[in-house]
C-alpha cells in the first residue's frame, strides 16, 4: 500500500492525519471516548451547491399574466401554494413535503448575505461570518459537545472549514467502511475466513504499538510528538467503524438523488454513537442557462433529501434529536437573463427543522423583485426602520439554542449581529 492510499484508508477511518511537519494541529481518535456514545443534538445541514432559487422555492414571486414584462418566473401569482403560513412555489413534488412537515417548519426569508460569490456566500451561511477563519457551525457544534470522536464531523462538501477545532472527515465510499472496519478479514462478512490468526493479529497490534512508542520518544518537538503519536493511531478508528457498520442499512438508495445515501450513513453514524453533526450536500445549482428545467428538479431533489433525513432518522429512532438546516451559498437574480438563465444574488433563504422550535414560521420577507426587508429585534415582524436579517444573526441565534454560545471551543469565533429572539 503507497503512501496515498494509507491516507485514504485512514481518513476513512475517522482520522485526519498530519506528517511530522505539517501544519495545524493533528487528531485521533480518544481512546477514553470509545465506550461513551455521543446521544445529543444531531445537527445536519444540507447544501445547495452553487446558488439556489428561493423564488422558485419557499420565497415564491409569480408573473400577474402572460404579458408581464421581466417576470421573476414563469408561474403565476395566483398559482402560489400554501401549507400554514408558509407559501411556496407551484411545483407538484414540493407539495407533499410542504404538507408533511409545515407545522415543524421554520423559513428565513429574505436573508441579506452582503456577497454573490459562491466561496463567500456559503461561507457566510454555514458559519455566520463573512470574512475568512471562521469555523462551520457544523464543526464548532462537534468540536464544542464531542470532540475527540473520530466521525464526529462527517462532510460531503460544502463551507466545512474547522480551523483546527474539530476532526473533519469525508466518507465517499460507503463499501469500503467495511473493509477497513475488518483488516484482518478476507471478505468483511465472513468473520471465519481471516488472513492471520487472532494471536499474529495480537502480536501485529503490539509491533505497532511499540514502533509508536519509539518513534515518539525519539521525536524532539511538540508538533512532531503529536504528529508521529497521530500517524500510529490511524487504525485506531477500526473499533468505531465496527459499531458503525451495525447501523448501516443493509441497502443504501440507489437513486439519483445523492443526499440520500449522504443521509443513509450520517443517521447510521449518529446512531452507532461516533457522530454529532453532519453536511450534506447536493450541486448543480448554478444555473446561468436554461434555469427552470434544470434548476427546479435539483430544489425537488433537495426537499425529498429532506424527507428521507427525517423518515431514515425516525426508522433509526433517532429524529427527536435531529437540527437540519437547509440552504446555499445565496439567490439567484431576478427574471431571467438571455440564456433563460438566473445569475447570482446576494438575498436567499434558510429552512429548518429542530426539537423545541416552534414551526409553521416564516421570519423575514422581500418584495416582489427579491430586495430583502428589514425586521424588527424584537417582534421580528417586517420594520422598515429596523434591521438587516442576516446569517450572522441567525447564527448567534443558532449557537444559543444548540446550547454552545459560550463554550471556550466558540467563543474565540466572535459574531458582530445581535442574538435575535428567533427560538424563543
Amino acid at each position: 500500500m503507497d503512501r496515498r492510499d494509507f491516507m485514504k484508508l485512514a481518513s476513512l477511518a475517522g482520522v485526519s492525519l498530519a506528517s511530522p511537519l505539517g501544519l495545524g494541529r493533528a487528531f485521533a481518535a480518544d481512546p477514553m471516548l470509545a465506550n461513551t456514545p455521543y446521544d445529543g443534538l444531531f445537527f445536519v445541514t444540507i447544501h445547495a451547491g452553487g446558488g439556489w432559487d428561493p423564488t422558485s422555492l419557499c420565497d415564491p414571486k409569480g408573473r400577474e399574466n402572460e404579458n408581464s414584462a421581466d417576470p421573476m418566473n414563469m408561474y403565476f401569482t395566483g398559482d402560489i401554494r400554501t401549507a400554514g403560513n408558509i407559501q411556496y412555489a407551484p411545483v407538484d413534488r414540493f407539495t407533499p413535503i410542504f404538507e408533511k412537515y409545515y407545522q415543524r417548519l421554520v423559513v428565513f426569508n429574505g436573508i441579506d448575505t452582503s456577497t454573490n460569490g459562491h466561496m463567500s456566500g456559503t461561507r457566510h451561511i454555514w458559519s455566520g461570518n463573512l470574512a475568512e477563519g471562521t469555523p462551520s457551525l457544523s464543526a464548532l457544534f462537534a468540536g464544542a459537545v464531542a470532540a475527540g470522536r473520530p466521525l464526529t464531523f462527517i462532510s460531503n462538501g460544502g463551507y466545512d472549514y474547522t480551523a483546527d477545532v474539530v476532526p473533519r472527515t469525508r466518507i465517499s465510499n460507503v463499501g469500503a467502511l467495511a473493509r477497513i472496519a475488518f483488516p484482518n478479514r478476507v471478505d468483511p462478512n465472513n468473520a471465519s475466513l481471516t488472513f492471520h490468526s487472532q494471536a499474529t493479529m495480537d502480536r501485529i497490534q503490539a509491533a505497532r504499538k511499540a514502533r509508536r512508542d519509539e518513534a515518539v520518544a525519539h521525536a524532539t518537538l511538540p508538533k512532531e510528538k503529536k504528529a508521529r503519536s497521530t500517524l500510529f493511531l490511524a487504525r485506531q478508528g477500526e473499533n468505531e467503524l465496527r459499531q458503525l457498520t451495525a447501523f448501516l442499512p443493509e441497502d443504501f438508495d440507489n437513486s439519483n438523488n445523492p443526499l440520500k445515501r449522504q443521509a443513509q450513513l450520517a443517521v447510521a453514524s449518529y446512531k452507532a454513537g461516533l457522530t454529532a453533526s453532519a453536511s450534506l450536500t447536493h450541486g448543480g445549482f448554478d444555473t446561468h442557462g436554461n434555469h427552470d428545467a434544470t434548476h427546479i428538479p435539483r430544489l425537488a431533489n433537495v426537499l425529498e433529501g429532506l424527507d428521507f433525513l427525517v423518515e431514515e432518522a425516525e426508522r433509526q429512532g433517532v429524529a427527536d434529536k435531529l437540527v437540519v438546516l437547509v440552504g446555499s451559498d445565496f439567490g439567484r437574480t431576478p427574471g431571467y437573463n438571455m440564456n433563460n438563465g438566473k445569475d447570482h444574488w446576494s438575498i436567499t433563504s434558510l429552512m429548518m427543522m429542530a426539537p423545541g422550535i416552534v414551526g409553521n414560521r416564516v421570519i423575514g420577507s422581500s418584495n416582489e423583485r427579491h430586495v430583502g426587508h428589514s425586521i424588527d429585534a424584537q417582534t421580528l415582524a417586517r420594520n422598515d426602520d429596523g434591521i438587516r436579517l442576516t446569517p450572522g444573526s441567525i447564527h448567534h441565534a443558532l449557537r444559543t439554542y444548540l446550547g454552545i454560545a459560550d463554550h471556550p471551543v466558540v467563543t474565540p469565533f466572535h459574531i458582530s449581529e445581535p442574538n435575535l429572539p428567533f427560538f424563543g
